[in-house]
Order: C-alpha cells, then structure tokens, then sequence
C-alpha cells in the first residue's frame, strides 16, 4: 500500500475554492447585517411618522390622547416597512431583495 500525497495543484485550487466561498459568505453576513440596519432605521422613522400623524387626530391636548391607537398605528407602520423592506432597500446593494442578497 502506498501513501499517495496529494496533487499540489489540486490541493491549491482546493484551498482557493475554500477562501473564495469564505469571502463570499464574510460578504452576505455583512450585506445582511447591511440590510438589517437600514431596515430597522427605516421602520423606526416610519412608527414615528405615523405616531406624530395620529396625534393630533386623536386628541386636542396631549392628556386627551388615546395611547393605545397611536401606539397600535406605529406598529403597525413599523411591521409593514419591515415587510416592505423585504422586497428591498434601495441603500442596500443597488435595491437587492432580501432573497437576492441572501441566495448570492
């Protein structure tokens, strides 16, 4: 029996085959935790939008305001521009879809 070493080509391209997928993964965490960011931000500024639009339409002083439905909208506001954000986020990789960035 003998013991066969192997190829140093073979064994090379192996090893680049390997960084190359390590640097593409390092790359969609950081696209991903991208994305993430910018979804949150986006989310927060639009619960707030919608609270500060809610305000003066539930009451007019600020002990007459119903806390609950404004606090109820800005969830609300916030849940659908997370979703929305799935289909993508222009600041994000040219507007990629959370699937887009995901599948690379």
């Amino acid at each position: 029996m003998t013991n066969a070493s192997p190829d140093p080509d073979s064994q090379s391209e192996h090893n680049n085959e390997i960084l190359a997928a390590l640097a593409q993964e390092t790359t969609t965490n950081k696209t991903l935790a991208q994305w993430a960011k910018a979804a949150a931000v986006r989310a927060i500024r639009t619960a707030a939008q919608t609270a500060v639009g809610v305000i003066p339409v539930s009451a007019a002083t600020i002990g007459g305001v119903d806390w609950i439905i404004v606090a109820g909208a800005a969830a609300l506001a916030a849940i659908t521009s997370l979703l929305t954000s799935i289909a993508g986020i222009p600041e994000i990789s040219d507007g990629q879809s959370l699937r887009q960035i995901i599948s690379k």
